[in-house]
């Protein structure tokens, strides 16, 4: 399939910019006030804004490489071989699952200057305000505070906006950031009818997702892409590119951060304090040292900012010291506390007159389709996502089923050993009045995509639909440790799915809740069969072995540095600054102390805008 796209792809997308990526060497020469491990999706936007202040040097270190002017990551559909091709994605994987027959599950990390928001599904959405209403100074209004910053919006054509859903309220959205957004200005035939099924299920049609509301709508959502080129647009090309003359701002590719170093000895509070970093140039394998003369930052995700916390003595002493590892700080809770969202799929076979994304993996019309595209920036490989709703628990199970889970869940949540911690206690006890008849905190995510993206054996001139189910706030809790001393060995990923059986029980009910969905009007009129599962999958049994085989990931790992109370085991402090540290932060989603009920590309970039606020105010800047 890549020789597919590789032979239809041509330069045609030229930056301009000016921008000045050094070598490891060079790199390794200079000294900065700031060094930036990991120029993804919140580092970049931290890393661009920390060089807003003259007197700031500002270095970035990231292992991947610059994929400027790119058509994988700049045209929107081709995200989808993006994803598993190692030029752009890390590829991690999980351990084996015991609760999914041992399946070992797939974690795209985005590989590159700009991270995950160069291959992510391009969707621009945040939750709900009582999601955010968490930290001191981490509230719903700080955020949305931020997340205007990012965000540049353009609206819809009035004559789409009502049909397609595609509404904006400018009270919720940003106008002047780096980040471009609007709408997909390819809508498939299959989502109407999607959208209307959904409100006869209860969803109403949402003029903005983006006011704050939690659960029980149905919309179009905003998309990250440029509305006159109709490219992706990310980190590298909102926030780097703008700005990559800057002489303050330098930055290194190819290059793996291995280790922080730190000074010898601690302060007065017994706090140590970092210097640098070492890293090794993945070309060569050379091994280089950088220093910083204020902060070594962290922003290298969920996955590798544990990993790196480990690899330089901060984490659980038995862990270390088993690994020949000197520990600085005794912290059991680095890389606990992992958690992400889990997704099922349904695939429905529709009438072929209706065009979907099917196109690109058909040999005899992707040629034409993508010259479309280089054209007039419209067709499928213009598409973006345009269909997605979230429901409260009890629109999709019934009070009675709801109540007898709980008190199932408690007698399984307590009696667990070891026993749960004090932060754990907490966070059970609020997700569980999500589960509360009349709740209108979000319980499940419905995604529909028209394109069958799981094809065993392509089918020519055959339309899909498919429609996923992600419960958003999964009870179990999963880690993620290093295994090894080397710092380029892969840690290792347990997701723990289905740790806690309540998870599974709310997996196999939205399964079932997406077949009603299909099987609601106006949606069943168009479709022709259900592909996946065989439509014979009916007893709860049935629906398991579908998941079990057939379960994915929407790539939302977060919450292994979690910012909490050190006494209710917080890795980071409001300010992001590592426990037991001086100047050592974290900035990345793996300080969210819980997963949020929604995709975390827009949380991630207000996390990168926050801290820089916060850096910059540290020193008087």
């Amino acid at each position: 399939m890549h020789i597919l796209i590789s032979s239809i792809l041509t330069a045609v997308f030229v930056s301009g910019s000016a921008a000045i990526i050094v070598d490891a060497e060079t790199f390794s020469k200079d000294t900065f006030d700031f060094i930036v491990v990991g120029a993804g999706t919140a580092g970049t936007a931290l890393a661009t804004r920390l060089s807003e202040v003259s007197s700031f040097h500002v270095g970035v270190i990231e292992a991947g490489e610059y994929h400027q002017d790119d058509p994988m990551v700049l045209v929107p559909t081709l995200h989808l071989f993006a994803l598993g091709d190692p030029e752009y994605d890390w590829n991690y994987m999980t351990i084996p699952q015991p609760t999914l027959d041992n399946r070992t599950l797939s974690m795209a990390r985005g590989k590159g200057l700009g991270g995950s928001s160069a291959i992510n599904d391009l969707g621009f959405v945040h939750a709900g305000k009582v999601e955010y209403d968490c930290n001191p100074g981490w509230d719903w209004n700080t955020t949305l505070r931020y997340i205007k910053k990012v965000e540049n919006v353009t609206e819809a054509p009035p004559e789409v906006q009502r049909d397609d859903l595609a509404t904006v309220d400018l009270r919720f959205h940003g106008t002047h950031g780096p980040i471009k957004t609007t709408f997909s200005n390819f809508l498939s035939e299959a989502i109407p009818p999607w959208y209307t099924a959904m409100e006869n299920l209860g969803a109403s049609a949402a003029k903005d997702i983006g006011d704050g509301r939690d659960s029980n709508y149905v919309s179009n959502p905003l998309c990250v892409v440029d509305p006159e080129t109709r490219t992706r647009s990310y980190a590298a090309t909102g926030y780097y590119e703008p700005n990559a003359h800057r002489k303050n701002l330098v930055v290194v590719t190819g290059a793996q951060v291995t280790r922080v170093v730190f000074a010898d000895g601690a302060d007065k509070h017994g706090d140590i304090t970092a210097q640098g970093v070492e890293y090794v140039d993945l070309a060569t394998g050379k091994k280089f040292t950088a220093s910083a003369k204020r902060e070594v930052i962290l922003s290298a995700g969920a996955i590798q900012t544990p990993q790196l916390l480990e690899l330089s003595g901060i984490g659980n002493k038995t862990l270390l010291n088993g690994l020949g590892i000197e520990t600085v700080i005794d912290n059991p809770m680095v890389g606990e506390n992992y958690q992400d969202h889990i997704i099922t799929f349904e695939e429905f076979e529709v009438p072929n007159t209706i065009q979907t994304w099917d196109v690109v993996f058909d040999p005899a019309k992707n040629a034409s389709a993508y010259a479309k595209y280089q054209q007039n920036q419209t067709g499928v490989y213009a598409a973006c996502i345009t269909g997605l709703g979230d429901f409260s628990a009890d629109k999709f199970i019934d009070h009675k089923t709801l109540s007898q889970w709980t008190k199932q869940l408690d007698e399984e949540f307590y009696s667990m050993q070891p026993p749960p911690s004090k932060f754990a206690k907490i966070m059970h006890e609020i997700q569980k009045k999500r589960l509360l008849p009349g709740s209108q905190e979000v319980s499940l995510e419905v995604y529909a995509a028209p394109v069958n993206a799981f094809i065993e054996t392509f089918k020519p001139n055959t339309s899909y639909l498919q429609i996923a189910a992600i419960p958003e706030h999964p009870f179990s809790r999963g880690w993620i440790h290093i295994n090894s001393s080397d710092p380029l060995a892969r840690p290792l990923i347990n997701l723990n799915a289905f740790g806690l059986d309540i998870d599974r029980q709310i997996m196999i009910a939205a399964a079932k809740f997406v077949r009603k969905i299909a099987e609601t009007l106006p949606l069943k009129s168009i479709i022709k069969a259900e592909v996946k599962p065989a439509a014979e999958v009916r007893t709860d049994d049935e629906w398991l072995e579908h998941i079990k085989q057939t379960v994915s990931r929407p790539y939302h790992p977060c919450c292994t540095a979690a910012m909490l109370p050190k006494d209710l085991g917080g890795v980071v402090d409001n300010k992001l600054k590592v426990y037991g540290t001086t100047n050592l932060r974290v900035v990345d989603v793996s300080t969210l102390p819980f997963l949020l009920g929604t995709h975390l590309l827009a949380t991630a970039y207000a996390i990168g805008e926050q801290a820089a606020d916060i850096i910059k105010a540290t020193y008087r800047h």
